[in-house]
């Protein structure tokens, strides 16, 4: 028993270390593509600024490409966070276009570069990942479909209104952070809330501002 307890607790270490050095990788390959460049960025210079071997590189990932994948993933899983905090979440569905759209250009602003890097290279992106749903887009299915039920919201097909919510939002960041350069978040901000609240809230909710149990 003494000896299997002691080869789990050598295999945990081990994965620790693993998911410690490819988040080592990813960090900078964030930091080189949006400062050097994709295009410029090598294997060999993102090993080096992770500290550890080029071949290291490929154990984690096929090729850049697909280390640029992960960087996406991870852009996509701090908005995850951003959406799933207790106080965001304990707000009525039917009022939290506005405080959700908040965190996402609060994270667009501290990271411009790297936006403008999701940018330049979205056609790239989306063809590996075209036949996966984005983690964002599954969260916003199970909003939608969890905002209807509590009657916020208009009744609507939830996985397509999803898919075009995900790219009304991701549109409007766009614009506002690549080809504006992060100006005129505002007025950006408050356009997409209220075509969001005319198209999807409940009219009675959206006339009266009454509120709805959830």
């Amino acid at each position: 028993m003494a000896t299997d307890t002691t080869l789990e607790e050598t295999l945990n270490r081990h994965r620790g270390i693993d998911a410690d050095k490819r988040r080592a990788l990813i960090d900078a390959a964030r930091e080189l593509f949006t400062t050097t460049g994709y295009e410029a960025t090598t294997m060999a210079q993102v090993a080096k600024r992770a500290g550890v071997a080029v071949g290291t590189v490929y154990l984690y990932f096929k090729n850049k490409g697909d280390l640029l994948l992960a960087v996406k993933d991870g852009w996509e899983e701090e908005v995850l966070h951003a959406m799933s905090q207790p106080d965001l979440v304990s707000v009525p569905h039917h009022l939290r276009a506005r405080p959700i759209l908040e965190a996402c250009f609060a994270i667009c602003a501290r990271h411009t570069q790297l936006v403008q890097l999701m940018a330049v290279q979205a056609e790239l992106i989306g063809a590996w990942t075209s036949e996966a749903p984005a983690p964002v887009r599954a969260a916003l299915h199970a909003f939608l479909d969890e905002a209807m039920t509590a009657g916020s919201i208009r009744p609507v097909n939830t996985a397509t209104t999803a898919v075009l919510l995900y790219g009304m939002v991701n549109s409007a960041l766009m614009q506002c952070f690549v080809t504006g350069d992060g100006t005129d978040q505002q007025l950006y901000l408050d356009a997409l809330v209220e075509a969001i609240e005319q198209w999807l809230v409940n009219p009675a909710l959206l006339s009266h501002g009454q509120p709805v149990r959830d």
